[in-house]
């Protein structure tokens, strides 16, 4: 007995358990290598990479076992193991990456080739199992059946298994139980799967089953020969291209759809866990598909042909019609926001996936099957789609996207299932010549490209960029992309200059930007160096230079400096500086990872609050890092940003205080949010050193110029900074109070769904709210 049920429930369990596993150790290596596009990709790779060559000799491997099913209980205990020890493997890595740092920051191939061997030696002991287990499944199922009918059924099982494992991670577990937790909840999942899976294997019918070398011992079922797969449709070198091609496409749709989509809703983390959700469930629906109906197809080359046409239409005409016209969301309504967010990818990528499920499987079909090597083409057809993820992780971010844009890729890769669907026509009918081909599929091109122009033109903001697409009652006077990040600077009549990064507005020249290196320089005028986490407008890294300060910045996107002459005239000057330095990379590495010290260390997240990766610069290590960067005396100044109900602000205030002995709380006089300063000595405003910063040249010209300053004169500034100080030192713990901290391993700002649906009642803080709160 092969206990085709049991055997593929359990893989359902591993599937749920490898996207828990997907999901932690992103971010866990996001905190190590950064939050750059480069190390993103490079992580991916590592997963992927793994997979392959887990998939290539797991097949191989599994032709040669007698107990392929108990083989598979095995990797998957291994597993177990190597998963729990992956935080101290992370841990260990962590340290290299930092001794080295150092010395190659200014250097990104070097940078970029470390990131990739460490993300190697991290990942691929696990994913190098979880690659393997497919094929080894396969082999067993596929003794009572065609390899393309268990190998669709596992497809399908373990995909329907990562979208339990993607929701349930990015929706519930994260905020409950943090990244930890999750992984273990991953591990037990894998540990029941790899236990039942040995207890089936005992009681399976071993002896029944055909030896690897003994081909005369395996029989077809009764029904097989309705499977029309003629010996002239096996074609296994087209079944791998085909599989290639699946992972290229569906990875690059998956990672411009999700470029698309979420662009201005904030970059939630909720965002991207829907649309991978939704891309899952499309996939497993279109595997089941198959696997239901795979004994009735006659034609699978043609078919596989027509989905290809099939998914390359979708994308075109929800190019057009849907994605550059994305929705918004609000934490305070998780509900209404959830729906604005689904529509679009309903309508786009659910029907594209469930053909890409489809299409996938159906490739088995061509392998034939060779009993002595079910395991290892079912890892090579799994290995070569994995390949094509892999291209596709590295082609769009670093190059497809730069050259071209998010939308034009989008078509680009609808090109290519056109490209694919001509070359099966004519491998199948066998009298089409490659430059027919090529003339057929240019003017298929040429007509796709043109309708969507003409419908786009007709339907202003339809097929451009939705980062610029959502902007009202502006334009963009600038717009520059690097890799998968858009920046752009937006005016108009009635609207204030910004600068939009993806979709999202980031900040405009508002005095609370203004103030973020003044404020701690006033509690310690005689400081002489700052770090500026998170470029911006330039606003605190020019104030910190006309202050006297030697400054560097810090900015992940490249394009953001870019544009900052259009919101300073003296923008050139001031990068010229010889006393400033703007530096592209990771904040959160930066301050972990440098070996320099500051007196003064300002960051401003990006808003929203609760956009992804905000958390790795407001976390507890985050603070710690600073906190160990200071020189003696030396204030790190944290704005936290409007948004946060009182229980999350509460969260940010308690977590910043855990780290300084001294704190001080300042509201922004333009109203965006707060300052938190923190330090290892008292923080005293002192007027007499407020008039002697306020007297140096050009700081109070500077704070005052901003649309939104409430002073001019020295004197003005002295009292309304004496009216916006808020709390310190005891009164800040008798504010908090005793509660949750924001950690690398709880996120808090980030993952609040479960807290917004249950408290929606509960209103953002303001600083009338505070000022009641304390009795002020």
């Amino acid at each position: 007995m092969r206990h085709p049920k049991l055997v593929l429930a359990i893989f359902i369990l591993s599937g749920a358990a490898g996207l828990m596993y997907e999901v932690v150790w992103s971010r866990q290596l996001v905190l190590v290598f950064g939050n750059t596009t480069q190390a993103v990709s490079t992580i991916l790779t590592g997963f992927f990479g793994g997979l392959a060559i887990g998939s290539f000799l797991g097949g191989r491997l599994a032709d040669r076992v007698r107990s392929p099913l108990r083989l598979y209980g095995i990797i998957e205990l291994v597993l177990v193991i190597i998963v729990l020890l992956t935080p101290v493997t992370f841990r260990l890595l962590h340290e290299v990456y930092r001794g080295v740092f150092p010395t190659i920051e200014g250097a990104p191939a070097a940078l970029a080739l470390l990131r990739f061997v460490l993300a190697i030696l991290a990942l691929a002991p696990a994913t190098v199992l979880m690659g393997a287990t497919l094929p080894t499944l396969t082999r067993h199922l596929s003794r009572d059946r065609h390899l393309s009918a268990a190998f669709g059924r596992l497809y399908a099982a373990n995909t329907l298994g990562a979208i339990v494992g993607t929701l349930a991670a990015g929706l519930v577990l994260i905020e409950v139980f943090g990244l930890t937790g999750t992984l273990v909840i991953g591990a037990a999942c894998s540990a029941m799967a790899g236990a039942v899976a040995i207890l089936l294997s005992r009681n399976a019918d071993e002896a029944a089953a055909a030896p690897a070398s003994g081909a005369t011992a395996w029989r077809e079922p009764a029904w097989t020969p309705n499977l029309s797969v003629t010996a002239a449709s096996r074609r296994p070198t087209l079944a791998l291209l085909l599989a290639f091609v699946s992972g290229l496409t569906s990875l690059g749709y998956q990672v411009l759809w999700t470029r698309l989509l979420s662009s201005g809703t904030g970059n939630s983390t909720y965002v991207f866990t829907l649309i991978l959700g939704m891309f899952l469930i499309g996939i497993t629906i279109g595997a089941t598909l198959f696997a239901l109906s795979r004994r009735w197809i006659r034609q699978p080359i043609a078919l596989i042909a027509i989905a290809q046409v099939v998914v390359a239409a979708i994308a075109i005409a929800g190019l057009v019609l849907v994605i550059g016209q994305p929705g918004t969301i609000d934490p305070r309504k998780p509900l209404e926001s959830a729906e604005a967010i689904l529509l679009p990818i309903l309508f786009v990528v659910l029907p594209a996936t469930i053909v890409m499920g489809f299409t996938f499987p159906a490739a088995s079909t061509l392998l034939g099957n060779d009993p002595a090597r079910i395991a290892a083409n079912a890892g090579r057809l799994l290995a070569a789609n994995t390949a094509g993820a892999i291209g596709a992780t590295f082609a769009i971010p670093f190059f497809v996207i730069p050259l071209v844009g998010s939308p034009v890729a989008v078509a680009l890769l609808a090109l290519v299932n056109i490209a694919t669907a001509l070359a099966l026509v004519a491998s199948r009918t066998g009298r089409a010549s490659l430059p027919s081909i090529a003339r057929l599929g240019t003017g298929i091109a040429a007509v796709l490209v043109s309708g969507a122009t003409v419908i786009g033109l007709a339907t202003p903001g339809a097929i451009v960029d939705p980062s610029v697409a959502r902007i009202h009652d502006a334009r963009a006077i600038l717009f520059a992309s690097h890799e998968d990040e858009i920046a752009s600077v937006q005016a108009g009549a009635t609207v204030t200059p910004q600068l939009w990064v993806t979709g999202t507005a980031m900040t405009l020249l508002t005095v609370d930007a203004k103030l973020m290196p003044v404020l701690p320089l006033m509690l310690r005028p005689d400081s002489r160096s700052a770090l500026t986490v998170a470029f911006g407008m330039g606003s605190a890294f020019r104030g910190a230079l006309i202050a006297g300060l030697t400054t560097e910045a810090i900015e992940l996107v490249p394009t953001v400096p870019e544009m900052f002459s259009y919101f300073y005239a003296d923008a050139a000057a001031v990068l010229a500086n010889p006393n400033g330095k703007v530096i592209i990379t990771d904040g959160r590495n930066h301050v972990e990872l440098t070996t320099e010290r500051y007196d003064i260390i300002v960051t401003d997240p990006p808003p929203p609050i609760f956009s992804s990766g905000a958390s790795v610069i407001s976390s507890l290590e985050y603070y710690r890092a600073g906190h160990a960067r200071l020189n003696p005396g030396g204030i790190m100044m944290q704005w936290v940003p409007n948004g946060a109900t009182i229980d999350e602000f509460r969260a940010h205030v308690r977590t910043f205080r855990t780290v300084f002995p001294h704190v001080s709380m300042v509201f922004g006089p333009g109203g965006y949010g707060l300052y938190m300063m923190g330090s290892d000595q008292p923080l005293v405003f002192d007027d007499a050193a407020m008039r002697e910063v306020l007297g140096r040249p050009g700081i109070l010209d500077d704070i005052s110029s901003a649309y939104d300053s409430p002073a001019t004169t020295v004197d003005d500034w002295i009292s309304r900074i004496g009216q916006l100080r808020w709390i310190a030192d005891a009164e800040v713990d008798t504010f908090t109070g005793p509660g949750p901290l924001i950690t690398d391993d709880h996120p808090l700002p980030e993952y609040f769904l479960l807290r917004r649906i249950f408290n929606q009642d509960v209103p953002e803080t303001s600083p009338d709210m505070l000022l009641r709160l304390t009795g002020r």
